[in-house]
């Protein structure tokens, strides 16, 4: 009997030694997001503006939004995305699972109004691909780390 609780436990410690070593290797794979990245916006959906913004007219406009880059920062185990465009520079609370990012925009239209832009994105290499959408546009974009990372 002595020897089965002695093997138990063994079994325990070594049951909690790889789940921490799981754990550790999944918060890795999530810091391989932070840095600086070059944004590509293709066409997409119905109702696609510059910057990913709807504009008047509707129909898809293709990906003319001009140069966007992505910075991503960690703090502990909150993330950041700042994306820059020709409008300027925003910074939003994103979400990491895994080998996926996610956070939502706030922009504001040609009309004024505040819209609200889900923006999803999954990294391979030195390479995320997603979508950002919201209302009636959704569009896809391409970033790739940046040389100077």
């Amino acid at each position: 009997m002595q020897k089965f609780r002695l093997g138990f436990a063994g079994f325990y410690v070594f049951a909690l030694l790889l789940l921490s070593v799981t754990v550790l290797q999944a918060a890795q794979k999530d810091a391989s997001f932070v840095g600086s990245w070059e944004m590509t916006v293709t066409g997409g959906g119905q109702g696609g503006g510059q910057d990913g913004d709807q504009g008047g007219g509707g129909g898809n406009r293709g990906g003319r939004g001009g140069a966007q880059s992505l910075t991503i920062t960690q703090d502990g185990d909150k993330f950041k995305v700042s994306h820059k465009t020709r409008r300027g520079d925003n910074a939003y609370d994103a979400m990491v699972s895994g080998n996926t990012i996610s956070w939502t925009e706030e922009r504001t239209g040609p009309d004024g109004n505040t819209r609200k832009i889900a923006c999803k994105a999954t990294l391979t290499g030195d390479t995320m691909t997603g979508t950002m959408g919201g209302g009636k546009f959704s569009r896809e974009f391409t970033a790739k780390r940046s040389a100077q990372n």
